[in-house]
């Protein structure tokens, strides 16, 4: 946004609702929400949306159109009753959201390299936790890794996306919190996350489970894929109160 921000767009349209609670856009705004929880106070966090900002037939340039707002989260860790309507709309968008069953794939295993900022927003060491990751991969596994970085927009949406990686043959993606972790689990994989996101109802955390991966049934992956649903929004919504009446409503 050009003239306001997300945050005062959001703080705006509740019409002094969110008076006492802090609005923070970004993890390494961490200050700001650990005052919010020694003051027990709400804090609505603000970012990048999870799903539906790849190029797709609704998003034919692959804009970052959705913007998560997460209640006293990073991300919707814990599944909540929803209705489907919002979901629908992504997959008519894009199919590649269609849960289609698991693959069958066994050639590699895809590590993510986490956000530097929220490695420090957990107080995780990278190079550690990249170490410890790999280590712990070839412990329980023989297949190769491929390593993910993030890349520039233009080189995940347009020269190899998460969905060529996954088509290379991923038997398994791991992350420290990454969305790739709920794209991959609907795409057909298994996903490992260390810390809370929107993976965590569907993933595995602990990678001794790796050669006997759990993986979700589709009852499970499609509440979670409509409790998503209802916590990303557009730049619309959120400037027009929309979204704040969702949040309202849904969040817990």
């Amino acid at each position: 946004m050009s003239k306001i921000s997300l945050e005062d767009a959001l703080v705006n349209s509740a019409s002094g609702e969110l008076n006492n609670s802090a609005v923070v856009r970004g993890v390494i705004k961490k200050d700001r929400i650990n005052q919010a929880k020694s003051e027990g106070k709400d804090f609505y966090y603000i970012d990048t949306g999870y799903l539906g900002n790849f190029p797709s037939r609704g998003n034919p340039g692959g804009k970052k159109i959705y913007h998560r707002v997460v209640k006293n989260e990073l991300q919707h860790t814990e599944l909540r009753d929803v209705p489907g309507d919002r979901w629908k709309k992504l997959i008519d968008d894009d199919s590649r959201l269609i849960f289609t069953g698991r693959k069958n794939y066994d050639k590699k295993v895809l590590l993510v390299m986490p956000n530097p900022k929220a490695c420090r927003y957990y107080d995780i060491d990278y190079d550690s936790w990249v170490s410890n990751t790999e280590k712990g991969i070839k412990k329980h596994t023989d297949l190769p890794i491929e390593v993910r970085v993030k890349g520039s927009r233009t080189y995940r949406n347009r020269e190899y996306s998460i969905y060529d990686a996954f088509d290379s043959g991923v038997y398994a993606t791991v992350c420290l919190n990454s969305i790739a972790a709920l794209e991959s689990i609907l795409y057909g994989i298994p996903a490992f996350v260390s810390v809370p996101c929107a993976a965590s109802p569907l993933a595995n955390n602990n990678l001794e489970n790796l050669s006997s991966p759990f993986f979700p049934d589709a009852q499970l992956i499609e509440k979670q894929c409509h409790n998503i649903s209802y916590g990303q929004f557009t730049v619309d919504e959120i400037t027009n109160g929309s979204a704040w009446k969702i949040i309202k409503k849904h969040e817990r």
